[in-house]
Formats: structure tokens, sequence, C-alpha cells
């Protein structure tokens, strides 16, 4: 009988001792070295041409691409479809799936919806188990009257109990409806940090393709320039022309030829940004946008409807709404509080006094009922709520009227850059021709170097112009798109880990 209480006592500190783990943290696996170079692998079918200096054109390239397309995480409709691109699409998904930023908010969504401070069923409200405290006893009495009667005694007590709060005027449901809006709330977050991430992949899809033709058009017009640094030292051997037109000449293919590892290098940066958000290690290998994509046509655009179907559309307005919400759900809360709490409590137990007295059973059921009439915590609250929720209606009011101006500038954006796109086409066009009929009259003797250069270096200008306004133009419809939101984004945020 001696040996039961320690042993009792050492089995209970030996099973805590199992519970507790040492703690270790494996750091996440890292390659074996950096991934700096920038050079890309030649294709056999590229012309002689390109200089010797030049980084070569990017190759296609397998590594670091699914063998297989996995299952798409989006349902519905989205909007990149519309540029008829399947690479893109896969790419989009892939981050979807696979984005370590996306995958930690999206955690916290199912995260805060077991916050354990929120009623999240029946059972919250449920205690069983040893709720009195059970123990051990000694107890040491003088009983009157004088002269007193000291007595001494041990007791022992255990009981087993159960208590459920019973949610009579809804103060437990108002919590909850107030933590599952708060979790929501992060599924908006979350789902604008989807519709952006959506945005940025295509953006940095058309800046890779612009970079492409912006460094095949700068090769393109290395080529012509040797072609006519030819004919002017042809020209000049036959002091048809004066020397400085072949320095400035020769000036003009340096410069030209300056620009390609300066293009190369943007091209870098922007795949090690795009494997970045598709979830991967980044490497400036450019092996993710198939090289025979071009930079697309706009495609029609897309239906605006209404400024009111913002609300329904964009995750900054539904985030909005159920900011104002979970304050009206807080006062709900607030309001319940004020009235009593009902628990019904119940017990089955046992009581030993000394050791020669027999153990005495005990049980009991009832319902406990508290009534704070007053609480400085609440009141205070309760001054609070109002105030807040005034505050989150005007920044209800505020957010839609980002939203509104937020579609407007994009839809202003993309109509004003299609015109200028329009009419640099229309100047290209024309430096084109400008510069034919200066080489020719240059070529019979008719006019100086000078007005050649004037018209190339004019030339090269608004050819640059005009791809990048192409690429300008691309993006701000694009950003039609974001502005516009979307419901599809939702389906990401089922994806758990």
């Amino acid at each position: 009988m001696r040996l039961r209480f320690p042993l009792a006592l050492l089995v209970m500190f030996c099973s805590g001792c199992e519970l507790v783990h040492p703690v270790v943290v494996k750091p996440p696996p890292a390659p074996g070295r950096y991934s700096t170079a920038v050079d890309l692998r030649t294709d056999p079918s590229q012309p002689p041409s390109v200089p010797g200096d030049v980084i070569p054109p990017p190759q296609p390239s397998n590594e670091g691409v699914p063998e297989q397309p996995a299952e798409r995480v989006t349902k519905e409709a989205v909007w990149w479809s519309s540029f008829a691109d399947p690479a893109l699409d896969t790419a989009i998904q892939e981050c979807f799936r696979n984005n370590l930023i996306l995958r930690d908010v999206r955690g916290l969504i199912y995260e805060n919806q077991l916050d354990p401070t929120v009623p999240q069923g029946w059972w919250y409200p449920l205690q069983v188990g040893i709720i009195n405290p059970a123990g051990l006893r000694h107890f040491n009495a003088n009983i009157p009257p004088a002269p007193a009667t000291q007595i001494e005694y041990n007791i022992a007590t255990a009981d087993f109990g159960v208590a459920y709060q019973v949610d009579l005027f809804g103060n437990l449901a108002a919590q909850r409806s107030a933590g599952l809006n708060f979790a929501e709330q992060q599924r908006q977050l979350t789902e604008g940090r989807v519709q952006d991430l959506a945005l940025r992949i295509t953006q940095v899809w058309f800046d890779i393709l612009e970079a492409r033709a912006l460094r095949d058009l700068t090769l393109r017009q290395i080529d012509h320039n040797k072609e006519l640094l030819r004919l002017i030292r042809a020209r000049f051997e036959q002091h048809l022309t004066p020397r400085l037109a072949v320095l400035q000449q020769e000036q003009l293919l340096v410069n030209l030829e300056s620009q390609v590892p300066l293009i190369s290098t943007r091209n870098a940066l922007l795949n090690s940004e795009l494997k970045s958000l598709l979830g991967r290690v980044p490497s400036p290998t450019d092996d993710v946008v198939p090289l025979e994509r071009q930079l697309p046509d706009l495609p029609p655009p897309p239906e605006l409807g209404t400024p009111g179907d913002l609300n329904v559309n964009t995750p900054e307005m539904r985030l909005a709404e159920l900011r104002v919400a979970e304050v009206e759900h807080r006062i709900n809360a607030n309001r319940a509080s004020w009235l009593p709490t009902i628990q019904l409590v119940g017990s089955v137990g046992a009581a030993k006094i000394g050791l020669s007295e027999p153990i005495l059973g005990q049980s009991f059921a009832g319902i406990n009922l508290t009534w704070a009439l007053f609480d400085g915590r609440r009141f205070t609250e309760h001054l609070q709520l109002p105030m807040q929720l005034a505050r989150r209606e005007v920044q209800y009011q505020l957010a839609l009227n980002t939203a509104i101006g937020r579609v407007q500038d994009a839809v202003v954006q993309e109509e004003n850059e299609a015109t200028s796109l329009r009419s640099l086409r229309t100047q290209v066009q024309l430096g084109r021709q400008l510069l034919d009929e200066a080489k020719r009259l240059f070529e019979q003797g008719h006019s100086d170097y000078l007005t050649v250069l004037t018209a190339m270096t004019n030339l090269v200008g608004l050819e640059r112009a005009s791809l990048q306004a192409q690429r300008l133009l691309l993006n701000h419809r694009v950003a039609v798109y974001r502005s516009l939101g979307g419901t599809w984004s939702r389906d990401v945020t089922l994806k758990r880990e």
C-alpha cells in the first residue's frame, strides 16, 4: 500500500517525459550551387552572322518543367485564356499549386477557422473530466464548547464531472459568426493575392517575350548596320566618303552591340523572377516560356458590366463587406454577453475520511446561473463598437470608389496606349521609307552620311518604342482584367495542403 502512491507518481512523471520531445528544426533543402550563368545555349539553326561576343539566343529546355500536366486548380473560366496560350495557363496553374507565399496565406485560412478562442461547434462549451480539483487534504479543527476539543483527520476526494453552457441568448453563436467571418476575411485576402499573382506572372511572361523580340530586333539592326558599314568603307576607300562617316557608323554599331548583353541580363532576371513566382528555385535559365511564342495581339475587350458588379466580383469589395459584418457580429455578441450565462453541471465522485472509514459516494446535477449586471470591459466595448462600425462603413465606400477608379484608369490607359501604338507603327513605316530614301541619295552622292545616320537613329528608336508600346498595351489589358476581379480565385483557396 505504501508503494502504490510513489509508483503512481513515477508512472505519471515518465509518461510526461514521453510526451515532451526535443525540438529539432531541419533546414529546407538547398541547391548545391548558385545559378548565375546568363549565357544560354546556342541554337544550331542560328545563322553565323551573330557577333562572337554576343550572347546567343535562348534555347528550349525541359529543366524544372513537370513531365505531365497536373490537374487544374481553377474550375471556372479565367481571363488569361483570352490570350490562347496553353503554356501561360500551365505556368499560372503551377503557381497556384506551388507558390510558397500563396501556400502560406492559404493555410492561414484554415488555421483561423480552428482558432481555439472561437466557439467551433456543439462541443465547444462542453467540459468532461475532473472539473473540480481532486486531492488529499488534512484538517485540524478545534470544536467548542470550552475547553475546545481538537480533532485531526484526512479527507480524499475525486469527482468526474460534466459541464455544458447553454447558448440560450446567442452569445456563443455571435462569437462563432465573428470568428468564421475573420477566417473568410483571410480567404478574401488570399484571393486578392491569387489574382495579383496571375497578373504578375502574365506581365513577366509578356516582358520576357518583349525582351526576346527586342533582342531579335537588335540583332537584325546589327546585321543591317554591318552591311551599311561595309558600304561606307568601300566608298571611303574610293574617296567618296569622309572618314567621319566611317567613325559615326562604327560608333552606332558598337552602341547596338552593347545593348545585347543588357537585354540578355534583363531576360535572365525576368526568368529568375518567373521561377520564383512558380514556387521553384530562382534560375536565370530561359526554359519556361516556349521559344516560338511572340507577343500576342490584343484580344477583344471584356464586358465591363456596371460598377455595382464590383461588390461581388472583386476580393477587395468582398473583404470590405466582411469587415463591416464582423463588427455587426461583435455587437451582437456584446449585447448577448449582458444576459445571464446558464450552465448545466453534474458530477459523480467519491470521498474518504481517514483510513478506517468507508468510501462515501457522492453525485449531483443542477444548473448554474451567473449574471454580471455591470462589466467595465464590456461597457467600454459597447461604446467602441458603434464607432468602429461607422469607420468600417466609410472604408467600404472608399473600397468601392477605389475599385471603380481602378477599372476606369485601366480602360483609359489601354485606349490611349492603343492610339499611341497605331501612331508609332505608322511612324515606323515612314521611318523605313525615310531611311531607304536617305540611303538612295547617299549612294548616288546627292546627300551626305549625316542624313542616313539621322534616319537610322530615328528608326531604331521608333522600332524599340513600338515594341515597348505593344507590351504596355498588353499589360494595360491585364490590368483591366485584374480590376474587374472574378470569382474564379475561390477555387485556389479551396486547395488545402
